[in-house]
């Protein structure tokens, strides 16, 4: 089957190609124009004072959290009982303004407090 366009005659898969082409140019047009490096981050430094408001046992909380510790790891690495390792999370996610230990470890790492 061909079909006339502009006097050329070209078969319908080439005209296919061609408006694939074009979608293709368009698409990768769009990708460029959005890509991650044109997004401008905010640099935070190492926010001191929320830093000084956690005391250290909430910053070693921070460090077990980050690695992934169960509330009954972190008890038996600090030789001391669940129930206070959850007075102690639930004192550190107050600082940071957090409801979860996932939010908690993302909120710090945004902070720089941990790494």
């Amino acid at each position: 089957m061909e079909f006339q366009f502009f006097s050329y005659k070209l078969p319908l898969s080439s005209y296919l190609m061609i408006i694939a082409s074009i979608f293709l140019i368009v698409g990768c047009a769009i990708a460029w124009f959005f890509k991650p490096d044109k997004i401008v981050e905010r640099e935070v430094e190492i926010d001191q004072e929320k830093l000084a408001q956690l005391s250290e046992r909430e910053q070693q909380m921070l460090l077990f959290l980050a690695q992934g510790y169960t509330n009954k790891e972190i008890a038996l690495s600090l030789s001391i009982s669940p129930n206070t390792v959850k007075t102690h999370l639930k004192s550190l996610f107050e600082k940071l303004d957090v409801s979860n230990r996932t939010q908690a470890v993302a909120e710090a790492k945004l902070l720089k407090l941990i790494h």
